[in-house]
């Protein structure tokens, strides 16, 4: 079981850098793309998000995609005893690993240092000064929110590796 931690972690802080560094892209950007990840009182205030917004959404959304599966690939090539014919809580735990230390990063590194530095291409214009971009503890609830998701994520991540090794897909295709 403590063959998977180190490399669980690792991979978690690799996603974790590369998707933190793809968030801050995309804020630079075009922040509204993230508005559903501002508190609410800046949702209020800003409105709803434009038709150009909601495409852009959807195209960073397959990056984002892209990224989380094959990092999810890569990994298990390294750790090929997690690739076994049964659902095992190892798999999972890998998995609740990796994606959890990308929930806490997010939440200490991205989450909170934005709102202490609130970096100027955050912060939506007419919004400048609301108390929202001083919620710590918004972005905590958001931290505790990610925590089923990634047991959920986890579990269903572990049940694919799991049928396609049973089906000989693993081996073949990846």
């Amino acid at each position: 079981m403590w063959s998977i931690v180190t490399p669980a972690l690792e991979f978690g802080v690799l996603l974790s850098a590369v998707l933190i560094a793809l968030l801050l892209v995309v804020l630079r950007v075009n922040p509204e793309i993230m508005l559903n990840d501002y508190p609410p009182d800046i949702r209020a205030k800003w409105g709803p998000v434009t038709e150009r917004t909601k495409r852009q959404r959807v195209f960073v959304a397959g990056i984002f995609a892209v990224v989380v599966i094959g990092f999810v690939v890569r990994s298990l090539n390294t750790v090929p005893e997690l690739l076994t014919r049964e659902l095992t809580y190892g798999t999972f735990a890998y998995f609740a690993i990796m994606f959890g230390t990308f929930n806490l990063l997010d939440w200490l590194v991205l989450d909170w240092g934005l709102v202490y530095w609130q970096p100027g291409f955050v912060v939506l214009p007419g919004t400048e000064g609301m108390a929202g971009y001083r919620n710590y503890w918004f972005h905590f609830r958001g931290f505790l929110i990610g925590i089923p998701i990634v047991l959920a994520g986890s579990l269903v991540c572990a049940g694919i590796v799991a049928f396609l090794v049973r089906a000989g897909v693993w081996g073949n295709a990846f």
